[in-house]
């Protein structure tokens, strides 16, 4: 058999646009991603080759969001679970009709969606799949958000596992990533918060909580932004458990993204009390329940989790000046982006007009990624020849691999956008 090589196409460092492509004589497309910055969005390198397969690891649209592309001109065999299938489909309408709201242009139309549902193989996680010759593939639960996947390559004698994004801690969701994948030849690993550990998970949905609670007893609005796949929903069911007691609202594509996990409950760790969160919760389904919402004290959970459109910015023009009000961050801020302005500078941009915020800026750590701890724990546990770090910032990355040769002796790699690496 041909050796093995690896081509970063997105996501070398930097979070966002991730696309890698794995070559031995056939040719295997891990993901497909779209990066959000400050000059609208940033796709992966083009394509230009034919591949025998490509696999998305979950729905994210930095992982996903740009695989309905591939089918402009011919089709193309594609690979996740089911729930990463019916998410992704619904952020790639979703993407289409901001596109057309705002003018913008996005490389796909809703007939490469069509397609790409089509061509796509819902796979279920242990299930052994041979997708080229000499290569077959398996999912692992990733334990990230509902139907992530990281996955193993088997090419030859060699095994590769892409982890995508993972968590290997239990969750308020999720069980946590299934780490027994059998033996690892080469690690591609993602390294958001390769400098870091995050607090317990208790920890920081108290001071969340807390800070809730001080907002409203100040008479205040607390505004959430957060991710419509698994960050919303996990919010809502944090909220539920603390039994706050004013109005929570929920607004945005999480909506969707909930109804969409409430199909597959065998990915949740306890979807009746998810199911009974939501069911407390009040969907906003028009501009009359927006007001209704700004009218008393509230909460109001909204996409974007970056802030970089959707709800989230009609309740900051509302509320930006109000210092009783907070908005509290409860995810990864991409360095560019809205969200990391705000968090840095108590400043925000909408419709061209920057709005200087008094409303309290928090950012709390409810991460679905692996921390540092977290990640060095599944190199230990997996002991491959070698580790390729991505999907991390530069900075970061470099940390993260100090770290990996300290306490391994392996020398990760680090691999740069177009540049081809013989594994």
């Amino acid at each position: 058999m041909r050796s093995i090589s690896f081509t970063g196409l997105g996501g070398c460092n930097e979070v966002g646009r991730s696309s890698f492509l794995v070559d031995f004589g056939e040719k295997v497309l891990l993901e497909r991603g779209i990066k959000l910055g400050p000059n609208g969005s940033e796709y992966p390198m083009p394509l230009e080759t034919h591949v025998a397969a490509a696999i998305i690891s979950h729905a994210h649209l930095d992982h996903s969001g740009t695989l309905p592309h591939l089918f402009a001109e011919g089709n193309v065999l594609s690979y996740m679970t089911a729930p990463t299938l019916d998410i992704s489909r619904i952020l790639w309408f979703d993407s289409l009709q901001i596109a057309g709201s705002e003018s913008e242009n996005v490389p796909f139309s809703k007939e490469m969606i069509e397609s790409a549902a089509r061509f796509t193989l819902p796979v279920s996680y242990g299930r052994k799949l041979d997708i080229a010759k000499n290569c077959s593939m398996r999912f692992f639960d990733a334990g990230h958000i509902s139907g992530s996947a990281m996955v193993r390559l088997q090419i030859g004698d060699k095994s590769v596992l892409y982890t995508g994004d993972f968590k290997v801690e239990e969750t308020r969701l999720y069980k946590g990533a299934d780490m027994d994948v059998g033996d690892v030849d080469y690690l591609v690993m993602e390294a958001t918060y390769g400098d870091r550990n995050h607090p317990p998970r208790k920890e920081c949905e108290k001071l969340f909580i807390d800070e809730v609670k001080a907002t409203i007893d100040r008479g205040g609005w607390a505004i959430v932004p957060a991710f419509a796949v698994g960050r919303s929903q996990e919010i809502i069911d944090v909220l539920c458990e603390y039994k706050i007691d004013v109005p929570i609202y929920l607004d945005g594509m999480g909506q969707k993204a909930a109804l969409s996990m409430m199909k597959y409950p065998d990915n949740l760790k306890n979807p009746r009390f998810l199911q009974k969160a939501l069911k407390k919760a009040i969907w906003v389904k028009s501009n009359s329940v927006r007001a209704k919402a700004l009218k008393q004290p509230s909460v109001i959970v909204t996409t974007a989790g970056m802030v970089q459109g959707g709800p989230v910015l009609n309740y900051l023009k509302k509320l930006h000046n109000d210092e009783a009000s907070s908005v509290l961050l409860t995810g990864y801020q991409v360095e560019g982006t809205k969200g990391r302005g705000l968090m840095e500078t108590n400043k925000l941009e909408i419709d061209g007009k920057v709005y200087s915020v008094k409303a309290k800026v928090e950012k709390f750590d409810f991460s679905a990624h692996a921390s540092q701890q977290e990640m060095l724990q599944a190199v230990k546990k997996w002991q491959p020849e070698k580790v390729l770090l991505v999907h991390g910032d530069k900075e970061v990355i470099q940390v993260f691999r100090n770290k990996i040769m300290e306490e391994t002796g392996i020398d990760s790699i680090v691999p740069e956008a177009g540049k081809k690496i013989d594994l």
